[in-house]
């Protein structure tokens, strides 16, 4: 079997720049994940998928889908307590479905994702489950 600290730098490719802590809960998701898909069937009691394959790519796809929500979640926060630091802005709020929506249209063209497929890449802004 192979390097499973290895196969997990590869799976997250180089130049991402997480930070340790980041690289940490990736690698317990990706076990977390293995576990589910060998109970389900989806891969071999000890088999780990390629790097590229398919099932990692959807894998990556939620975990990005994650990320983003979480993205939302922070500046809505943010845009909270900056309203109620700028004297200026009183009455209506902006709400976190609006800034996911507004932080959505710009991932289709201001800051587009990138997938070895369309299908991912529809599956992302539809928030289809992974598996």
């Amino acid at each position: 079997m192979k390097d499973f600290d290895k196969w997990v730098s590869d799976v997250i490719g180089k130049g991402m720049n997480f930070t340790p802590k980041e690289k940490d809960n990736i690698k317990e998701n990706l076990k977390n994940t293995l576990s589910r898909w060998r109970m389900k069937g989806l891969i071999g009691k000890d088999e780990l998928p390629e790097e590229g394959s398919e099932i990692i790519w959807e894998w990556k796809r939620d975990h990005d889908k994650t990320m983003v929500i979480k993205l939302v979640k922070r500046m809505n926060c943010t845009i909270v307590n900056y309203r109620r630091k700028v004297f200026g802005l009183k009455g209506g709020m902006v709400s976190e479905a609006h800034i996911s929506h507004i932080v959505n249209e710009l991932m289709k063209e201001g800051m587009p994702i990138f997938y070895p497929n369309r299908e991912l890449i529809d599956k992302f802004f539809k928030g289809e489950p992974i598996e």
